[in-house]
Order: C-alpha cells, then sequence, then structure tokens
C-alpha cells in the first residue's frame, strides 16, 4: 500500500503563520528542544547561587509601605539581591519558555496547535515583561527605604496578580509542546519495527477516502488538500454529493435493505421479517442495521460459514432462532446475572467518581500550594479547622481578606476589555482602519478572557476554600459525617445511573390513572405506550446538582488545606490520579465491555454438528476470550448475502459539520470501510492493523453491534444534555471512541514526523471531553455512539448507496399515530442526498384507520390501534440517473414495513395485543423480553416480511442468478 502523502498545512485567516517557512527535520527539532532548556537552567542555577533565602512572595503581595517594611524587616539588601537574582531566572526561564513554544510551529501538523504555541509564546513575553517592571518597582521601593509610598509596592503587586496566570498557564502550554516535541521527533528517530504486510489491503481501492472540507473557526479548511479527489468541484448540488460519497467498491444496487433500532424489540422484528423476505434477502446487495436491528443483522453475519448458507441460517425451528429465543434476556436473566451487572455498574460508577474526585483533589492541592507560595489571597487561616473535622467544635472562620491591590488588577482588566471594545467601536465604521478594528476585537475577546481567569483566581477559588470550611465548621462536620456524605452521593447517583437505564415498564405504574385522564380528555388510549419522563429529567436534574456541589466543595476544601496534608497524601493523590489516567482505558471502564459481551452470548452462535449418529445440531456461541471476530474477516461479505453494514453515529461538537442540534454525523462499520461521508473512510483491515491492542478489540462484528446499539451513552446526538452529562459522571455509558478516519492520513506517513501517533489507550482526556462534551471533528479519535443518534431506521445510508428497491423494517417504536421516524429519514434524505420521497397512501398506517373487528362495542380499544395497512409504498427520486443498466433513470421503489396491527394478522398476535395495550410499542428501554414478547413481536415481523415480499414478487424486483449486481461503480476513488 502506497503511503499517504504528508499533507500541507491548511491556510488560516490568523494572524500566526499557518506553516513553518523552514522544514525542521525530527532530528533538528529533537536538539532543539533539548537545547532550549539550557536559559532556563543556566537561570535557575544563578538564582540558587546567588538568591538569599527570603520570602520574596510576602514582599511582591504586600500591596502597601508597611507591610513591605514587615516583610523585609531590615534585611533590605537581602532582598535587593534576591530580586535581581530573580529578575535573572525570570529572564532565562522566559527564554527557554519562548524557544520551546516556538517548536510548536513545527512539532504540530494542524494550525490549531501551531495558533495556541504563537499565543502563548505572546503572553509568555507579556507575563515576563510583567514581571520584570514589578522587580524594577520593588526594587525602587527597597532603595527609597521609609521614603517610598504606597504607591510602588501596589502597583508591583497588581503586576504580580498579572503575571503569574499569565506564566502559570504559559508553563503548563509549554511543558505540553516541549513533551510532544520530543516524543514525536524520538519516535521518529527510532528505527522501525517491522515492514507492514503486503496484503493489509487491496491496492485496487483507496486506503483512505477524505471527508468533504469545510471551513472552520479562522478560515481553516479541514481536512486540508492533499490531492484525494471528490466526485465534484463545486456547482449547487455539491453537497449533495460529497454526502453520497461512499467507498468506491460499493456500487449501485438494485436491490438493499434496512432495518431499524429499537433493542431487542426490533430484533425480533426483524428475525421474523427476514425470515419471510430470505428470498429477496439472498439476491439484496446491501443490508443496513441500526442498534437493535443490528443485534438480528449481526447474529446472521455470524451464523454464515463454509457449512452454513443463507438459506438455512436462522430458518424458523433451527438451532440459532432457538438459542436467541432462550437469551432474549440478553442483559441479565436470574438473581446472578442480575447481580452481576448491578455490580459492573457500581464498579464503572466507583472507577469514574474515584478519578474524578482525585483529579478535583489534585487540582486543590496543586492551588493550595499556588495560594501558599503566592499570597494573592491569604488562606492560611483555613487549613485548621478544615483538617480538624471535630464535631464540637465551636465557631467558623473569618472570610478570606481579599487584598485591595489583586482586586483592582482584576478591575483593571475588565476596564482594559471595556476601553478595547470602545476602541473598536469607533473605529468599527471606518474603512481604512478595518485591519485595526479587526486585531481590536480580538484584544476584546482575549482581555475578557484573561479578566474572569483573574477574578476566579483573586475572587471565586478563595470564597469556595472558604465556603466549604465555613459550612464543615458552620454544621460541624467529623470524619464519619464526611464518609457518610461521600457514600451518600455515591448511592444517590447509583440510584440515578439505574433510573435513567434499567427503569423500564413505566407505562403499567400508571394503566389506571392513564385511563381516568385519557376518558377526561378524550384521548385516545394509545398515548399510555409512551412513558412520562418527567420524574426521570427531574432525578437527573438533582443528581447533577449534587454531584456538581461534591466536587466543588471537594475542590474548594482541597485548596483550604492540601498544603497541610500528610505527606503520603500529597504524593499518593497525584500519584494514583497518573497512573490511572495514563494507563487506564477509559472506555474500558465503562459498560461497553459489559454490553459488548453480554450481546455475543446471544447473538453471536454459530451451528454445529456433533460427532456420533444422528447428527445432532447445536447453536455454539463463539468464544469470547479467544476468537476476535475481526470486521474486515467475519464482517465480509458472504455467498448468497448481502454485504452487511452496521449504521453507528460519531458525535461531533460545534457547528463546522453539523447544524445547531443534531451534534452526530453517520459512522458505518463494514467488512471493507469504517466511516462516512463527513469524516472520511478508513480501509477496515488497515485500521485494524494500525490500531493498538485495546482499540483494535472495537474493530470487530460483536463491537460493531454493540457500538451500533449503544443508546445510554455521554453523546446521544440531540437528545437531552442532562442524561449525556449523568452517564458521562457515573460511567453508565455506551458507545467506543474509535479512529477518526479523516485524521489518519497523518498518522500514516512514516515520513511526517509531525503528525501524532495513533493512541494507544483511550486515557482520562477522553472522559472529560465527555463530561463536558467536546469532540473536535479532527481529532485521533470519534465517539462512535447508536447509530439512532444521527438516523433509526438506517434508511438513509442505504439511500446513500443508491438502490432502484429500497425494503424498510420500521420496528422503531414510534409515539402514533405517525411514524415520526420515518419521517425524519425522509426530511434528512433530502436534506443530505437531494433525495425526495413520496409515500403513496402514509395515512394508512395511523392507528384507527383500520376496518374495525367485529363486535365493535367488545373490541373498541383494539380497533382504535388497527391501522388499514402495515406496509406502504413509495416512490424515491435521485438528483441523478443510478449507475445501473436497467433504464430506471433517477427514480426507484420505497416499501416500508412498518411495526403496527392491522386486522387481518394471525389471531393469536390479536389476542396478544388485546392483552397487552401496549404492544407493539414496548419501551426500547425494556431489554429483558419474555417468551411471549418474543414470539409476539417475531410474529409481527414475520407478517410484515411476507406482506413486503409479495409486493417484491408483483414487482419482479430480481438480480441475476449468481447474486451478483452489474451496475457501475458509484463511489469515491
Amino acid at each position: 500500500m502506497a503511503s499517504p502523502t504528508a499533507p500541507p498545512a491548511s491556510p488560516s485567516a490568523e494572524s500566526p503563520p499557518a506553516r513553518s517557512p523552514r522544514p525542521v527535520t525530527a532530528r533538528q527539532g529533537f536538539v532543539r528542544a533539548w537545547g532550549a532548556l539550557v536559559p532556563g537552567a543556566l537561570g535557575l542555577g544563578y538564582c540558587l547561587w546567588r538568591s538569599p533565602d527570603v520570602d520574596l512572595a510576602r514582599l511582591r503581595f504586600a500591596g502597601t509601605a508597611a507591610r513591605a517594611r514587615e516583610a523585609y524587616g531590615g534585611h533590605a539588601a537581602a532582598f535587593q539581591d534576591a530580586l535581581v537574582a530573580d529578575t535573572v531566572w525570570l529572564v532565562g526561564a522566559a527564554v527557554t519558555l519562548c524557544l520551546a513554544l516556538a517548536l510548536g510551529r513545527h512539532a504540530y501538523s494542524g494550525p490549531r496547535g501551531r495558533q495556541v504555541s504563537y499565543w502563548t509564546l505572546f503572553v509568555t513575553l507579556v507575563g515576563a515583561l510583567l514581571g520584570v517592571v514589578a522587580n524594577g518597582l520593588l526594587l525602587h521601593g527597597l532603595t527609597a527605604g521609609h521614603s517610598a509610598g504606597d504607591a510602588v509596592f501596589a502597583a508591583a503587586t497588581v503586576l504580580e496578580c498579572v503575571k503569574w496566570p499569565l506564566l502559570g498557564g504559559a508553563l503548563v502550554v509549554g511543558a505540553v509542546v516541549w513533551a510532544t516535541t520530543v516524543s514525536r521527533a524520538g519516535r521518529a528517530l527510532r528505527p522501525p519495527r517491522g515492514h507492514r504486510p503486503d496484503h493489509e489491503h487491496d491496492a485496487h481501492a483507496p486506503a483512505l477516502i477524505p471527508p468533504w472540507p469545510v471551513v472552520g473557526p479562522g478560515g481553516r479548511i479541514w481536512p486540508a488538500p492533499n490531492g484525494a479527489e471528490h466526485r465534484t468541484s463545486g456547482g449547487e448540488e455539491a453537497y449533495w454529493r460529497y454526502q453520497r460519497t461512499v467507498p468506491g467498491v460499493r456500487e449501485n444496487a438494485r436491490l438493499g435493505f434496512c432495518v431499524s433500532g429499537g433493542g431487542i424489540r426490533s430484533a425480533c422484528v426483524t428475525l421474523g421479517a427476514l425470515q419471510a423476505l430470505r428470498p429477496a434477502l439472498r439476491e439484496a446487495r446491501y443490508l443496513v442495521s441500526v442498534s437493535g436491528g443490528g443485534y438480528t443483522v449481526g447474529a446472521l453475519q455470524l451464523a454464515l460459514n463454509s457449512s452454513l448458507t443463507s438459506q438455512e441460517a436462522f430458518r424458523p425451528g433451527s438451532p440459532e432462532e432457538d438459542h436467541l429465543r432462550r437469551h432474549s434476556k440478553y442483559v441479565a436473566d436470574g438473581t446472578g446475572e442480575w447481580l452481576v451487572a448491578l455490580g459492573v455498574l457500581l464498579r464503572g460508577l466507583l472507577a469514574s467518581l474515584f478519578l474524578l474526585a482525585a483529579a478535583t483533589a489534585t487540582l486543590g492541592l496543586a492551588l493550595s500550594w499556588a495560594y501558599h507560595e503566592l499570597p494573592v489571597t491569604d488562606l492560611s487561616h483555613l487549613s485548621g479547622p478544615g483538617l480538624r473535622f471535630c464535631a464540637d467544635c465551636s465557631g467558623t472562620p473569618p472570610r478570606p481578606e481579599l487584598r485591595a491591590p489583586a482586586l483592582l488588577a482584576v478591575a483593571y482588566a475588565f476596564v482594559a476589555a471595556a476601553v478595547a471594545w470602545l476602541l473598536w467601536l469607533c473605529l468599527y465604521a471606518w474603512d481604512r482602519a478595518e485591519g485595526l478594528a479587526h486585531q481590536l476585537a480580538r484584544a476584546f475577546h482575549a482581555l475578557v478572557v484573561f479578566a474572569l481567569v483573574l477574578a476566579v483566581v483573586v475572587v471565586l477559588l478563595p470564597l469556595l476554600a472558604w465556603a466549604a470550611v465555613y459550612l464543615q465548621t458552620r454544621f460541624r462536620v467529623s470524619r464519619p459525617d464526611a464518609a457518610t456524605g461521600a457514600g451518600l452521593t455515591v448511592a444517590v447517583a447509583y440510584a440515578a445511573a439505574l433510573v435513567g437505564t434499567l427503569w423500564r415498564r413505566r407505562q403499567s405504574l400508571r394503566t389506571g390513572l392513564s385511563k381516568v385522564m385519557d376518558a377526561v380528555r378524550g384521548r385516545s388510549g394509545l398515548t399510555r405506550a409512551v412513558p412520562n419522563g418527567f420524574v426521570q429529567y427531574l432525578t437527573v436534574w438533582c443528581v447533577l446538582v449534587v454531584l456538581g456541589a461534591a466536587f466543588l466543595l471537594l475542590l474548594g476544601w482541597a485548596i483550604a488545606t492540601g498544603r497541610h496534608w500528610r505527606a503520603w497524601a500529597q504524593l499518593g493523590v497525584p500519584a494514583v490520579l497518573l497512573f490511572i489516567g495514563a494507563f487506564l482505558d477509559q472506555t474500558w471502564m465503562s459498560l461497553h465491555p459489559f454490553y459488548r459481551r453480554r450481546l455475543a452470548t446471544a447473538f453471536a452462535v454459530r451451528r454445529e454438528t456433533l460427532p456420533g449418529p444422528g447428527g445432532v445440531q447445536l447453536a455454539r456461541p463463539y468464544d469470547f476470550a479467544s476468537e476476535t471476530t475481526t470486521l474486515s474477516r467475519y464482517g465480509a461479505r458472504k455467498a448468497d448475502f448481502p454485504q452487511v453494514v452496521f449504521a453507528a453515529a460519531a458525535n461531533l461538537s460545534g457547528s463546522d459539520r453539523t447544524p445547531p442540534g443534531r451534534r452526530a454525523v453517520s459512522f458505518t462499520l463494514s467488512g471493507d470501510y469504517v466511516g462516512g461521508p463527513d469524516v472520511g473512510y478508513a480501509c477496515t483491515r488497515c485500521v485494524e492493523l494500525r490500531s493498538r491492542h485495546h482499540i483494535a478489540r472495537d474493530l470487530t462484528v460483536e463491537s460493531a453491534i454493540a457500538v451500533s446499539g449503544a443508546a445510554f451513552a455521554s453523546a446521544m446526538g440531540a437528545q437531552s444534555r442532562a442524561f449525556q452529562t449523568l452517564f458521562a459522571l457515573t460511567n453508565a455509558r455506551l458507545g467506543s471512541w474509535l479512529p477518526n478516519p479523516g485524521a489518519l492520513a497523518e498518522q500514516w506517513d512514516e515520513r511526517f514526523w509531525q503528525a501524532p501517533p495513533p493512541p494507544l489507550i483511550r486515557r482520562l482526556p477522553y472522559l472529560l471531553r465527555e463530561v463536558f462534551g467536546r469532540y473536535p471533528m479532527d481529532d485521533r479519535l470519534l465517539l462512535v455512539t447508536d447509530g439512532g443518534h444521527y438516523e433509526n431506521l438506517g434508511l438513509v445510508e442505504l439511500l446513500r448507496h443508491g438502490v432502484r428497491t429500497a425494503v424498510c423494517i420500521d420496528a422503531s417504536g414510534d409515539t402514533p399515530p405517525f411514524a415520526t421516524t420515518l419521517a425524519q429519514a425522509i426530511a434528512l434524505a433530502h436534506e443530505e442526498l437531494g433525495i425526495t420521497i413520496k409515500l403513496d397512501d402514509p395515512t394508512s398506517l395511523v392507528p384507527g384507520s383500520g376496518d374495525p373487528l367485529e363486535p365493535p362495542s367488545v373490541l373498541s380499544a383494539l380497533n382504535a390501534r388497527l391501522s388499514k395497512s402495515a406496509v406502504v409504498t413509495g416512490t424515491i427520486t435521485y438528483p441523478e440517473a443510478l449507475a445501473l443498466d436497467d433504464g430506471g433513470g433517477c427514480e426507484g421503489t420505497l416499501i416500508v414495513a412498518r411495526a403496527t396491527l392491522t386486522g387481518d394478522m394471525p389471531y393469536q398476535l390479536l389476542s396478544y395485543a388485546s392483552a397487552n395495550p401496549v404492544f407493539p410499542h414496548d419501551s426500547t428501554s425494556d431489554q429483558w423480553f419474555d417468551h411471549e414478547q418474543f414470539d409476539a413481536y417475531q410474529t409481527l415481523g414475520h407478517v410484515l416480511g411476507e406482506r413486503a415480499q409479495e409486493l417484491l414478487d408483483r414487482a419482479g424486483t430480481t438480480a441475476p442468478a449468481d447474486g451478483s449486481e452489474t451496475g457501475g461503480r458509484r463511489g469515491a476513488s
């Protein structure tokens, strides 16, 4: 496989240069990084040699002449020597920081890292200049002695208050840039580990297909142009054409199927439907599955092998069907499995809260030492009461004294921002000063951010530390009380996680009352099919408030007391955080591994014939531990069976790729490629071979099923953000972080040393991104979750491949009367693909439109749920003719089989529906089907499949005898 070319830097409208004028080799970058440490080391050595042991911090933040005299107390000469030595050290450290930050122009492949390095370099220069001026003022005050006024020391304190936040932030960024440069340059200097296997990819197809480019903030184009061709270069339909991009090996087809999401409900309907549709299914080119529909589709894919054909797998009465029926309560069945499931949820909750608490405590410890060394506000009186934890203590600590010069620094920062804004207003309408106005606008934004940061450092954090200790002493909290409070917080979070993920059958709890209310309001009983989520939302918000308050109190208490913790605690807490955050995969802490394994026990089976007389057959589950069902091998297209495409969703933040409110794009997993038009496609085999072990384990058929069905996640498209935050904090989250195809070109280019390496594991920053909802489109990994977070039918993904006849099995469980999910798919197909769909008789799907059963007075409740038809047809109009030789042009046929009731359905199905008013709209949260539910939904699916097959037979939808397609290719090349 040819290595991708190094992508050039993208243009940017920002003032920092978008690319380095002189390319730097890995060896040069490595040497420069270590050489940058020399000035700082020399300055530090001089400071240690020449500086007396005096308390400079007390002098710097004195603020008045009287306090300054108390600080140096007759040792002015020693303080003068210390200030001179500190100035030398400050200059040396600033030079080191600037040299390290200058490497960011060479060490980062994208403009974001270079721009951050550029602006941090500017901040370093400003901070160093302020520090030198502050030291000069203090030297002048010491030289003047008693004649020095308060203004000199107040000005020095103001500058120190501004300097340290600037240099503190610059130090963190500089350390990251330096470490990144050393790591990437050192990795490039190491000899290659070995030659990549030649058979990792088909030479006739591209290894990577980039996403369509967009212009982000500052005029940045992503992905950067790298010579890859797209199907169109412009025109009013360019967006539609980009969205219809699929890998070139996937051609247009005469027939394709899609099955909807909906958990085990959809899996049962899909099973029955595909059993009835087997003749057409064997001739289809594509089978797109979402969420619950993917349970059955994945099971079919894994059941097929050299000895079991698509004609035999999962036939009615087969061992595979029997195994699936017996494991329909796949999450947990029985006391032992329930205890395991609850234990897994508790383990993840404890791991997440412990890790976040360790991060909060470490931050508080660092701030405690910072406030001690740089006493912007004196917090020393808080440590004693905070550490005592006595139940009989009286009195509360006084509020910390906010130094007037520090408050002046905050006020000056806001005044400077206001001045920049006023100047911008004055120059905005002056055409000749447009460039200056632009710079003033940027300066205003930077000053506002800095003023807010300064206000947090000077005012809010000290008050938070005081509030934590005040509440502790006010309510006389003892150590047992604190432990009890922590335990109750965990218990409340655990209960909320259970409510959010396991609360099911809520409609049965309100049946009696809802009947009365429905009669009073004149509403149909069908509204009871949708449970009321108000209690859930209230619970979630209350728990989020409790967790937020707990973390804030922990941060404040750590700021107040951290410096006086015992040595083992001050060393142990950061060490534990570093170890867990660096070496523990965050996805493997979540529910994803448990969910994937439980799905595998129910759906990952194959038929086996036992030796001996009789040829007894049984369904044997895959050995989850020893046999990795890689997508490229086990997900490859099988004989007489369509290519399976598992539809998931890649979550993105911001509006660079998605319109407001959607926050998710298509991401598919198949045997040939993974990805989507918005994030690009990557060869599945290549990604498997080049990914590290923990991530490669999520590129399997079993994992694709689990990821496509990751309904409860920390990112769920347009769903409630409150639930997403709760799932992230409590680790009750599904989904997985997978490689971003759009970012792989740089990683796979061995000549491009600035490219970030493939992640070894998904560390703590990925958990923090889930907590705060940050999902950049150009990150190395994407959070991939349930396909229903993008589109729950798989119809848009099927139409993206250009099929003449599309058959859709809709078991999404929409709220009657309308098929909302179908309507959303039709709207999305036009928005993204330019495809219009016109249904022939959509109102026939509405419950209540069917002919009533006799006698109506007895069966009125059931009659209100009967539709005229469960299968409707429609016309698909593509923006351009399909690449098929059938002469069909731009039009195709849509067949939608929806899970609804009609009067001519089997007697046993109508009987079950009469006894279960919610059927066929059981909540997706109910993943514990008994045999009656399983049989009812499978029978419903079988009826739907038979009716869809009749329509296909009447239309004469056929394919060549060998099942191949004769249409031309229609993909990106």
